[in-house]
């Protein structure tokens, strides 16, 4: 029996929550880039080396990199359209 802390009382040492780098990875997997990247890096400089949130970040760049080439191309699409109907 480990009497050494009160229940319910982590010791100091142990890992930081996993919350942000699972909130990251969830949002990075959803597409809500942005967010994961910023929720992943606070996680990091909290001290989770989890590759959880490495993945969030990972993904949360993919996502970022592939909404600004949907846009891009919609953009074209759009401009080679208004420019064929004058």
């Amino acid at each position: 029996m480990n009497d050494q802390f009160p229940q319910g009382m982590p010791p100091s040492g142990e890992q930081p929550s996993h919350g942000l780098a699972i909130a990251s990875l969830v949002l990075g997997i959803l597409g809500g880039s942005v967010v994961a990247i910023i929720l992943a890096v606070i996680a990091k400089k909290n001290g989770n080396t989890s590759g959880i949130a490495t993945a969030g970040l990972v993904l949360g760049i993919i996502g970022t990199v592939g909404w600004f080439l949907l846009f891009a191309c919609v953009g074209c699409v759009g401009c080679v359209a208004a420019l064929e109907g004058l």
